[in-house]
């Protein structure tokens, strides 16, 4: 078996003004996503994921990726990985970074290839269940008045969610004050996390762990700058709150650099961001030896979290996996199939590969083209 052709799709969806979230880049109003395909020559093809600038992504895989593995065997991935990053890919793009979100995608489609020549769905391919459904909590929790921020969290604990996350690192008397009220309208044994996304300095991310470990938060979540592996060693020295790191490192490289330093207590690798599946898998055996656990970023589309539930499902180092609740199409129309969450768990597709099948309405209703990036970088430029 060959490798004929790889190629990448874009996605983006609007959300609409009810279903837009306040982060720290600003107002969402768009979703999207980089699918990539890999064709072969006997009519199998795989399906990866890219979270990433769609653009860059599309030129590294057609101009450094493609001509480097079209002809291979899908099959060898271990020879794909090293044709594709050791020998050709990394001096172009790096060792970190959107080349390897590129290779991502790459990855996760060349596994989907061998589950669906085997005829087994990625979790036996992975080496079978440790769980048959894996606890999932929400993120879904963005700054507003405390009381509105409670209400929210309260219908989450309704529906079974095993946890919910809030996003901090704004301003820290605010962030303390809807911790406190979701921690009172939970009540002191559900499960609340809580996400900075880098918005701390070491000065104020002290405050806020000393804050937060009184309230009871299960993590703090990306603190600091996600390079400042002495920072988040301090903050997990000096406080009683949990350290939690992952979604922006690429390659179990990165990893090991925290776990070496102290500076962690969960582990946060992204399928599609982090290096594929192959490296996950390299991040899970030093999560078992070192005896961190693992809990998926899952923010994207509907292909990244169904790897994401394979994943879950078959490590043992997996304890909770994330789930972004927020308004988004690409997760929730994108299969035929679409994945789905029961009582705070999910579990994976029993068909081979990833085991789903994307619906083309989905995909032509959600296609967007280099014409459409010019477009909208124009009427950015103009509203400024």
């Amino acid at each position: 078996m060959k490798i004929t052709e790889v190629k990448t799709r874009r996605l983006r969806a609007a959300i609409p003004q009810e279903g837009q979230v306040f982060s720290r880049s600003g107002v969402r109003n768009y979703r999207s996503t980089t699918l990539v395909q890999i064709d072969t020559d006997e009519g199998v093809s795989g399906l990866g994921s890219c979270s990433g600038n769609g653009e860059l992504i599309e030129f590294i895989v057609a101009k450094i990726l493609s001509p480097l593995i079209v002809g291979m065997d899908p099959t060898r991935i271990d020879e794909v990985w090293e044709q594709a990053y050791v020998r050709g890919g990394h001096k172009e793009f790096g060792t970190r970074g959107i080349g390897v979100v590129a290779l991502s995608g790459v990855d996760v489609a060349l596994w989907d290839i061998i589950g669906k020549i085997r005829g087994l769905p990625l979790y036996q391919i992975l080496g079978g269940k440790c769980r048959d459904k894996v606890p999932v909590y929400a993120t879904a929790l963005y700054p507003e008045k405390p009381s509105t921020v409670a209400k929210k969290a309260r219908l989450f604990a309704d529906q079974g969610f095993q946890g919910v996350k809030i996003k901090v690192g704004f301003d820290l008397d605010q962030d303390i004050e809807i911790v406190r009220a979701v921690r009172k309208e939970l009540g002191r044994d559900f499960i609340v996390m809580t996400d900075a996304n880098q918005g701390y300095t070491v000065d104020v991310g002290l405050k806020a762990a000393e804050a937060f470990a009184d309230i009871g938060v299960f993590w703090l979540e990306e603190p600091l700058f996600a390079d400042d592996i002495a920072g988040h060693a301090q903050l997990r020295e000096k406080t009683e709150v949990p350290i939690a790191v992952g979604e922006n490192l690429h390659m179990c490289s990165a990893f090991e650099n925290f776990v070496a330093r102290q500076a962690v207590d969960f582990l946060q690798p992204d399928v599609a961001r982090a290096g594929g599946i192959t490296e996950i898998r390299k991040i899970a055996a030093l999560a078992a030896e070192h005896r961190v656990p693992l809990s998926f970023h899952t923010w994207g589309d509907a292909v990244a979290l169904a790897a994401s539930v394979h994943l879950s499902a078959a490590m043992p180092e997996c304890t909770v996996m994330e789930l972004d609740y927020t308004y988004n199409p690409l997760r929730a129309e994108l299969l035929r199939q679409p994945l789905k969450v029961e009582n705070g768990f999910m579990a994976p597709p029993d068909k081979p590969g990833l085991g789903i099948e994307l619906d083309a309405d989905a995909l032509a209703r959600f296609a967007f083209s280099g014409v459409e990036e010019l477009a909208v970088r124009q009427k950015a430029l103009t509203a400024r």
